[in-house]
């Protein structure tokens, strides 16, 4: 048997694959970036290399 769980597509295989809408579900409000292909996405598992996303500060012309 095999026992390793299936983990679900990566944002840029999401991509790789087409699947837009998915990868664009995934992105709604992201907080994290990939280190590698800069993809963003709500959560870090859903990234091959993720990292926190840096917060805006206010500092542009409308901020």
């Amino acid at each position: 048997m095999n026992d390793k769980k299936t983990e679900p597509p990566k944002m840029c295989e999401l991509h790789a694959a087409g699947l837009m809408q998915e990868a664009d579900q995934r992105s709604t409000s992201p907080q994290f970036v990939c280190g590698k292909c800069r993809r963003k996405a709500n959560r870090a598992e859903h990234l091959h290399n993720p990292l926190p996303l840096k917060k805006s500060t206010g500092d542009n012309f409308w901020g």
